[in-house]
């Protein structure tokens, strides 16, 4: 048989993903300031008018990907926790993912703080950025809110409050263990996270 045609809609999607894909290669490889839109078209074979019918320009294409990652991260997140039954087993697993994915994708860590010192500072750029943080900050309260709920438990805190302090506490740990790795031991994030967690939330039974 004949292979099938795609759609206008998905030949669209086929390209902004070779795109987002090929950015990730080159920005690992230039960083964000030295990357090119050029350099990430060529990578993925299409011409820079292909890239700018799919992004605005560079920055939009550094977010897409930060998102890309970003909702992938948070879903094996939920998937990693749901089945566990207890606050401290669901403590440990999800900075153990966080962790691997400092691991596993260091050129991700540098990349998230070098384009966040120059969004930080461009009044344009910051409140799109502000946008990421606040998509991860609310998947990683419902997250939270749903553990609670099925460990019968209560946060002391609002969970996107506590999604905030997450987020600061394992950037945090992320710049610390890429700059010094010997400070930071395999274990420390989920240490943090049980003594906080063990402050912060309470029985809701009782």
């Amino acid at each position: 048989m004949p292979p099938t045609r795609l759609t206008r809609e998905q030949a669209r999607a086929e390209t902004r993903e070779r795109l987002i894909e090929a950015a990730e290669r080159v920005f690992a490889r230039r960083g964000f300031h030295g990357a090119s839109v050029d350099e990430v078209a060529e990578e993925a074979g299409f011409s820079t008018g292909a890239l700018y019918s799919n992004f605005a320009g560079k920055e939009d294409l550094f977010l897409a990907l930060l998102e890309r990652h970003a909702t992938g991260e948070t879903q094996e997140l939920s998937k990693a926790v749901a089945d566990l039954p207890t606050v401290e087993e669901r403590v440990r697993e999800g900075a153990g993912q966080w962790m691997g994915v400092v691991d596993r994708e260091p050129h991700l860590v540098l990349l998230y703080m070098e384009f966040w010192a120059y969004a930080a500072r461009d009044p344009e750029l910051r409140p799109r950025f502000a946008t990421h943080f606040a998509s991860v900050r609310a998947a990683l309260a419902e997250i939270l809110s749903e553990g609670a709920g099925e460990l019968d438990v209560e946060l002391l805190l609002p969970p996107e409050e506590v999604a905030t302090a997450l987020q600061a506490l394992a950037d945090g740990i992320a710049l610390q263990k890429m700059v010094d790795p010997g400070a930071v031991s395999d274990d420390l994030f989920a240490r943090l996270l049980s003594l906080i967690f063990a402050g912060l939330s309470r029985d809701a039974t009782g």
